[in-house]
């Protein structure tokens, strides 16, 4: 790699950090309802046309800030013994790495009164990793049949969202720490009946 090539990833990484930094403020001073791509720009000190060639919209700059907690997440699935079903293997590793308040937390406004809207946004952040889950699940699952990885991953994904649509009403404004313990526990919950295939508890 030349040294103007080298420079030209320096910045280009350094300006769509500034985006994420920029919209993250945003959220959490006003709701992610009221951040519109040129507020995010001028935050970040660059063009509306610099934020879209970064970034499709602001669920992908939300998906993007979340990137690095989910991969940490990631890394404790991979080391999850081969032989576990996959559903077991994630939870496993959710109670290894559990989602935080950074992910969970990270882009809420700090006052209660957040809008339908602002949660509508939040939930549809979870379908930009599904690609992210897909490559995650044939790291271990190898070369299985495509519609079974994706599936799996789709599955997991809608289950992630169906959790945090019952939760966001709930979390601003409570105690950070109870609020994550909260989502990580009905997480916990749900992908064990999915694992059970929703059966009835025996009793």
């Amino acid at each position: 790699m030349s040294e103007s090539t080298g420079r030209r990833e320096v910045n280009k990484a350094r300006t769509r950090l500034a985006l994420v930094d920029a919209a993250r403020e945003l959220a959490r001073e006003r709701g992610l309802e009221d951040v519109t791509a040129e507020d995010i720009a001028d935050r970040a000190g660059v063009s509306r046309r610099t934020f879209f060639n970064y970034f499709s919209g602001i669920e992908a700059v939300v998906a993007a800030g979340l990137a690095e907690p989910l991969e940490r997440m990631a890394d404790a699935l991979r080391r999850r013994p081969a032989e576990e079903e996959p559903l077991v293997a994630i939870l496993a590793a959710l109670r290894e790495e559990p989602l935080g308040a950074e992910i969970l937390l990270g882009w809420l406004p700090t006052t209660p009164g957040s809008s339908l809207r602002g949660r509508e946004l939040q939930l549809r952040v979870w379908q930009h990793h599904e690609d992210w889950l897909v490559d995650v699940l044939r790291d271990r699952l190898g070369d299985e049949d495509d519609l079974r990885v994706r599936s799996l991953a789709a599955a997991v994904m809608a289950l992630f969202e169906t959790v945090q649509r019952a939760w966001l009403p709930t979390a601003v404004g409570r105690d950070p720490h109870d609020a994550v313990a909260a989502f990580n526990t009905t997480l916990e919950q749900v992908l064990t009946h999915a694992d059970a295939g929703w059966r009835r508890p025996t009793s």
